[in-house]
Parts: C-alpha cells; sequence; structure tokens
C-alpha cells in the first residue's frame, strides 16, 4: 500500500509497498478516506518532538470505513464510518481510570508515539477508539474532528459564566473553535487575538467580537482600555507563543482562569509567577482531546459549527512530501490555514 514515512528531521518519504497492516482481536483495520494536517505533524517533519523514533507513518487526524474487525470486536461493523481519537491507553492504569486517558502510564499515540499513522490507504485502530460518523458527513469535515474534539473537551473543564468575557490567543482552527464555543456556553464578548490578518478576518464567523492583529495595535492596551483596567474573565491560549503568554497574564482579570492550550516547540518560557500568585489565577494545561470526540462530532454533523472556511488546501498522498518540504505549510502560504490529506 502507499504511505508517506517520516525517515528523519525535514524528510518524508512516499513509499508505495508498505505492509497493509492486519487488526489484532481488539483492532479494526480502515481504508483510509481523510486525514487533517496537524501542527503536530509540522512540529514532527521538523524533528521538534524527541520521542519520535523513525521511520514512522505521521498522521492522526483521520478516519475511514472499517474494512475489517479482530474478532473480539462488537461495536464497529465491517462497512462504518469512523473517525479514530489518536491516544492509545491501556484501560487499566490509575490515569485511564479517572478517564485521564492522555496520562496513561503506558499509552502511545497514532502517527507520533509508538504506533503507526493514518498517512496511509490503511491502518488499524483499537475498537475503543473508533466513533461511528453519519454516513452523510463528508470526509473533508470529518477530517477536523480531532481538532474541533480538543476545544470541546478542554472548555468543558471550566466554567464559563453567562455574560463572560474570554481572551482567545491564537486564530488557528482551534483558537477560533474555542471563540465559537465561548459564544455556544454563554460569553457575552469575545476578543480574538493573533498576527495574521487572513486568519483574523474569520473570528467574527467564529464568534469573535474584537479582533486584534498585535502587529498593529497592543492586546493589553486595547482589552483593559474596553474593560476599564479590570481584564478578561478567561484567557485561553492556544498560540503557543512567548507574547501571547506574558499578554494574556496581562489582561486576565484577578481571579480569572487562564487555559494553556499552545504547544510551545521551544523550551522552557518565562512567566511571572509573582502575579500568578498575588493575582490568584488559576492556570490550567489541557492537550487531552478523547472524550471530546461524540459532542465534536455532533456539533460538526448538525451544522452549528462550519469547517469550510478553515480548509484552505487539500492534498493526496502523492503531494504530501513536497507540501511539508516547500514550506507551504510551515511559512502559512497562499492563505494556508488547515490542510487536509483526501484518499
Amino acid at each position: 500500500m502507499k504511505a508517506v514515512v517520516y525517515k528523519e528531521p525535514k524528510v518524508l518519504a512516499l513509499i508505495t509497498d508498505a505492509a497493509k497492516p492486519e487488526p489484532s482481536p481488539h483492532q479494526v483495520l480502515l481504508e483510509t478516506k481523510a486525514v487533517g494536517i496537524c501542527g503536530s505533524d509540522l512540529g514532527i517533519y521538523e524533528g521538534e518532538f524527541p520521542k519520535i523514533n523513525p521511520p514512522l507513518i505521521i498522521g492522526h487526524e483521520g478516519g475511514g470505513i472499517v474494512r475489517a474487525v479482530g474478532k473480539k470486536v462488537t461495536t464497529v461493523k465491517e462497512g462504518d464510518h469512523v473517525t479514530v481519537s489518536p491516544v492509545l491507553y491501556c484501560g487499566r492504569c490509575e490515569y485511564c481510570k479517572r478517564g485521564e486517558y492522555i496520562l496513561c502510564d503506558d499509552g502511545a499515540t497514532i502517527g507520533m508515539i509508538d504506533a503507526q499513522g493514518e498517512y496511509a490507504e490503511f491502518f488499524v485502530a483499537p475498537e475503543q477508539n473508533c466513533h461511528l460518523l453519519p454516513d452523510d458527513l463528508s470526509w473533508t469535515v470529518a477530517a477536523l474532528v480531532d481538532t474541533l474534539a480538543g476545544p470541546v473537551h478542554e472548555i468543558g473543564r471550566i466554567d464559563v459564566p453567562l455574560r463572560s468575557s474570554v481572551a482567545v490567543f491564537g486564530p488557528g482552527p482551534a483558537g477560533l473553535f474555542f471563540c465559537r464555543l465561548a459564544k455556544l456556553r454563554g460569553a457575552s464578548k469575545v476578543y480574538l487575538i493573533g498576527t495574521r490578518e487572513e486568519r483574523l478576518r474569520l473570528g467574527p464567523q467564529y464568534g469573535a467580537d474584537v479582533t486584534i492583529n498585535i502587529h498593529a495595535e497592543s492586546a493589553v492596551d486595547i482589552i483593559l482600555g474596553r474593560t476599564r483596567g479590570r481584564g478578561v474573565d478567561i484567557v485561553i491560549e492556544a498560540a503557543g507563543s512567548q507574547q501571547a503568554l506574558t499578554d494574556g497574564f496581562q489582561v486576565l482579570r484577578k481571579g480569572g482562569v487562564f487555559l494553556a492550550y499552545g504547544v510551545y516547540h521551544g523550551g522552557p518560557v518565562s512567566v511571572d509567577m509573582q502575579r500568578v500568585v498575588l493575582n490568584e489565577f488559576s492556570v490550567l494545561g489541557v492537550c487531552n482531546n478523547t472524550d471530546g470526540y461524540p459532542v465534536a462530532i455532533e456539533l460538526l454533523s448538525m451544522g452549528i459549527i462550519d469547517v469550510a472556511p478553515l480548509i484552505t488546501h487539500t492534498f493526496t498522498l502523492d503531494d504530501l512530501p513536497k507540501a511539508f518540504a516547500s514550506g507551504l505549510i510551515k511559512e502559512r502560504r497562499d492563505g494556508y490555514i488547515k490542510g487536509v490529506v483526501v484518499f
């Protein structure tokens, strides 16, 4: 079968003779139909994740049609359309028993850590990771279930009171989803902060009341000015940048909640802990999305959240090595927001 393999930093290779996987008793075999391109895939390509052991088929935001099931599988059948949560967990350790699957003592991640991924014509996944999709949900839309499932799960871990104010740093797909979800939860004022104007322009479609391009204006000045120095109730940091972190703490009201979702690739970052302590901020680091899948599927299938404006590029497996090597994805050229690999 065809697959795209990560061989070493900055080297992805298309191979045509990869072995088609066989499902174990608790696994299913899927014919891949679409896979979203995650920022983590770019991080792997750039060599930013030391836990990655090449050669590895990457890709972890996809789904497909079930073509075979292991002998102990009972909840899905051949022909079902499913999307797959990539976090693999044992189900036995103390964290799994609390539902904290991302913290599993014996965990792995499809397409990232110790498990072959989805940039391939077929892949296998545990039955427990498969989520049924409506047959009429398009595969390109389904490829964004994983991206939406994270914000769905994370915003569910904090209180978003009616008429609360929220500042979201980072206007990528996750940040835009956080804006929409904050509005659905009852926020009355949502600020979206970033650097790319083409993404910020999408903010109002996803619930942002105010968009701020920090290349042209100060997020701290604007938000503190509009809130008469009080700040916002909730900050969601979905950019993974030092400036977003610093500005986020500057605009958070006393006793506010700081949700840290962005991934930092450059090592330790600076935090004013005196400000955190004296203002009694609640700081929550989050990266799990497993429990967010059912609600994310429902939101997409009902049309409550529209992902079409975010899908700017589609690729085939053959296109993928060049798409990464060309810098298109890294440099966000040609209006790139979210790419989907279609089969």
